[in-house]
């Protein structure tokens, strides 16, 4: 009888003991998961934060590096008429030159270029323009008379109707002009800033360094003399920068060149 009382006291005291044991495991577990926990979330939260920021970051350099083009840009017929796209690149033009004029050949623009309305990127727009990838094309400032801009009219209508790589889209300008009157005779107004054009006066022109440099046929009209000043800012740059300040673009056919 005593040994059964003996076995059974061991055999509780050996439950209590196992009771015990678990009992520490499990204060020692929570105490880790308590202690851990917080170390363990915090790269985790940080990384999470780090993912967040980026994501936002890149949502907006996307929406930085986007321009809505409210009406469909043409350079269909750049080398015979007004297009909007040329108007858009004319502009872009005047403002790197700060000038009153502009005057960008036909030669720059690709004449299949065609970007929809709505959203596009920057650079597709740049795209459209020949030579987009030369860094010498750069924006070039002429100080030219009115009398100068009577004869640029001329020339750049010369051929009109007919394709001419030669034809100007315009900034600041306004052309009117017959073109079934003799070469040279076909211009019957030229103004500048909504005025007609004094022969006496001179003007800020802002163009590109291959026509300033008398490219097509304006050797004729002006000399390296002429030249006020080089940008050195690429006409793809210009374009690029003109896009930045302007990220709503609503270019149109605005009769800056018309026929009687």
């Amino acid at each position: 009888m005593a040994h059964a009382l003996y076995a059974h006291a061991l055999y509780a005291h050996a439950l209590y003991a196992h009771a015990l044991i678990a009992c520490a495991l499990a204060v020692l577990t929570l105490a880790s998961l308590t202690l851990t926990t917080p170390a363990q979330a915090a790269p985790k939260e940080a990384a999470a934060k780090e993912a967040a920021a980026k994501e936002a970051a890149a949502k907006e350099a996307a929406a930085k590096d986007t321009v809505q083009v409210q009406t469909a840009l043409s350079g269909t017929g750049s080398s015979s008429k007004e297009t909007n796209l040329g108007n858009l690149v004319a502009d872009a033009v005047r403002q790197t030159g700060s000038a009153q004029v502009a005057l960008v050949p036909a030669d720059e623009i690709s004449s299949s270029a065609d970007i929809p309305a709505g959203k596009t990127s920057p650079e597709k727009i740049v795209a459209t323009l020949h030579y987009a990838d030369d860094p010498s094309d750069t924006v070039v400032v002429l100080n030219l008379t009115g009398a100068q801009l009577l004869k640029v009219a001329e020339r750049s209508v010369s051929r009109a109707p007919e394709p001419f790589e030669g034809f100007l889209q315009v900034s600041g300008l306004q052309i009117r002009y017959s073109a079934g009157q003799p070469e040279g005779k076909r211009v019957s107004l030229v103004g500048v800033g909504g005025s007609e054009v004094d022969a006496g006066k001179s003007y800020r022109v802002a163009t590109t360094r291959a026509l300033a440099g008398g490219g097509l046929g304006y050797f004729q009209i002006w000399t390296s003399k002429d030249i006020a000043d080089d940008t050195g800012t690429p006409l793809a740059k210009s374009l690029s920068s003109y896009l930045s300040a302007h990220p709503v673009i609503n270019s149109a056919v605005e009769d800056r060149i018309t026929k009687n």
